[in-house]
């Protein structure tokens, strides 16, 4: 049986779908039999990030019982499998719980990896893709909206007993106005699993449609994406957490504000 992780975010603009079109990319390159699911049923992306939009069916056909599993999944030219939403407004609906915990539950069965782009936030249909995960991957930013955010995911995701692995810190410029890592890890109490660059190609890639990592395959940012990939795989995320030390109390202090309180 496959192991399904859902990459999740706070908030949208954080570079999720990005993380997942090119960890789905690097994680076939290692072999592995990968599908990408975009679980954003409403607002889907992954298919507009690869320049494929003209699925006749869809995962949205699957959960209203309309189509087999099966006839909704893709291969993509560069190996990884993708099970699209549907761009449609027609298609739109909400998501059959039911439905839905089946179909993850087949993939599982028919996959290595089950990697689910999931809609950003804690609305119903992003926390009908959390409570079936194995694993929950985060991907923010190093800005105090976005992690604190994150942290929102977080901790609703411990509180219903789904493991939080670790966090992809994307679109790093390693300038002043950035939150530090162990600022970051402090707040989250989550380990960063990988820092990702900003470069300004990301916007390239995605006017090609075309994953980064097979535009620029000897770019120092695929390269963090091949080390995420192999993460991933072997479940070797990070340090433990109970390594983290330093507190930051200012953030800690606007968590609080907001009613949220770490354990």
């Amino acid at each position: 049986m496959g192991k399904l992780i859902v990459v999740s975010s706070g908030k949208g603009g954080v570079g999720k779908t990005t993380t997942c079109v090119n960890l789905a990319s690097t994680l076939a390159h290692r072999g592995l039999n990968v599908v990408l699911v975009d679980g954003n049923l409403t607002t889907p992306n992954v298919g507009l990030h690869l320049g494929l939009t003209k699925f006749p069916i869809t995962f949205n056909d699957v959960l209203k019982g309309n189509a087999s599993l099966e006839d909704a999944i893709y291969v993509h030219p560069l190996g990884f499998k993708i099970l699209p939403g549907s761009l449609s407004m027609r298609s739109f609906s909400e998501v059959n719980s039911r439905h839905l915990k089946r179909s993850l539950i087949e993939l599982r069965d028919m996959f290595d990896i089950v990697l689910v782009d999931s809609a950003a936030g804690l609305g119903n249909e992003a926390m009908s893709i959390i409570k079936q995960a194995d694993e929950l991957l985060i991907v923010t930013n190093p800005e105090l909206p976005a992690i604190t955010d994150a942290f929102k995911i977080i901790n609703h995701a411990k509180e219903i007993g789904i493991p939080v692995k670790g966090v992809v810190l994307n679109k790093v410029q390693g300038k002043g106005h950035d939150l530090g890592n162990q600022a970051i890890e402090s707040l989250l109490e989550t380990p960063i699993t990988i820092e990702i660059a900003h470069h300004h190609d990301m916007r390239q890639a995605l006017y090609k449609k075309t994953p980064f990592v097979h535009m620029r395959p000897n770019h120092h940012v695929t390269k963090k994406y091949h080390s995420l990939a192999h993460k991933v795989h072997t479940g070797e995320y990070v340090r433990r957490i109970e390594e983290l030390e330093a507190e930051n109390s200012f953030l800690r202090s606007i968590l609080k504000t907001l009613g949220f309180n770490s354990k």
